[in-house]
């Protein structure tokens, strides 16, 4: 039998390493992507990829957090968030979404778009397409104009370039889209916004980094807060999600 001192001594060298492996066992913060491209998507190797998965990257990098980052259908990305069971998220201004989540700033800045063929004479606003086919990218928030509609028909779609060529098929009428959401779809499909007639539905459509209202750690609320705004500060936001479209009216 060890004596009583040695044992107390052996106690206080192994708790601290039980305190720290407790620690470092928490589970990361859960950061949840919409399965929009280029938002956010899975690449051939299974693994998150998108401008909202770099964005997470950074994020974590900046505020020193691990994040789980899972790409998710948009719709179950709300619902999740509204269930709390995602910590963050990065998603276009929504009233809804102030019941369960509150935002740490603003990410992007986008103008709000309506898109039809240049051979189709109609006005491009919503009194224009009254009784025509809009498709629109499901469960995108697109300001309370669009949502409170009803005398337009609202073709829901996956992603836009479905959207794209359900337009050229002359399956819709017009499409609505983030300007960056088309561009990004354009240019992979080789195409230009003069290939299109384009108004501007809502300019300056806001898209906040959301956190839950009932966070798994809410004292890291500040870090991640920090590092969105050094993000900004750099430059490296803009640099990421700055792809403006010439409009034509």
């Amino acid at each position: 039998m060890y004596p009583i001192r040695y044992c107390l001594l052996l106690l206080c060298w192994l708790l601290p390493i039980g305190v720290l492996s407790a620690d470092e066992a928490k589970p990361p913060l859960r950061f949840m992507t919409a399965d929009v491209w280029p938002w956010g998507y899975i690449d051939e190797y299974g693994q998150p990829a998108g401008l909202l998965s770099r964005l997470a990257n950074r994020l974590s990098e900046l505020s020193d957090l691990p994040l789980d980052n899972r790409v998710l259908p948009h719709q179950r990305l709300v619902h999740e968030l509204r269930l709390h069971r995602a910590d963050f998220a990065v998603l276009f201004e929504n009233p809804t979404l102030d019941s369960f989540a509150s935002s740490l700033g603003v990410v992007i800045q986008a103008d709000i778009l309506l898109v039809t063929r240049p051979s189709n004479s109609l006005k491009l606003n919503l009194e224009g397409l009254s009784g025509r086919k809009v498709a629109y990218i499901r469960g995108t928030y697109y300001g309370e104009s669009f949502t409170a509609d009803q005398h337009i028909i609202k073709v829901p779609v996956h992603n836009l370039d479905q959207a794209v060529e359900m337009l050229l098929m002359g399956r819709i009428d017009a499409l609505i889209s983030s300007d960056l959401v088309l561009h990004h779809t354009l240019e992979a499909l080789g195409m230009t916004t003069g290939q299109f007639r384009i108004a501007v539905h809502a300019p300056g459509h806001p898209g906040h980094l959301y956190m839950s209202d009932q966070p798994s750690y809410p004292e890291q609320a500040q870090a991640m807060q920090s590092a969105l705004e050094q993000l900004r500060a750099s430059g490296e936001l803009r640099e990421l999600f700055d792809r403006s479209l010439l409009v034509n009216e």
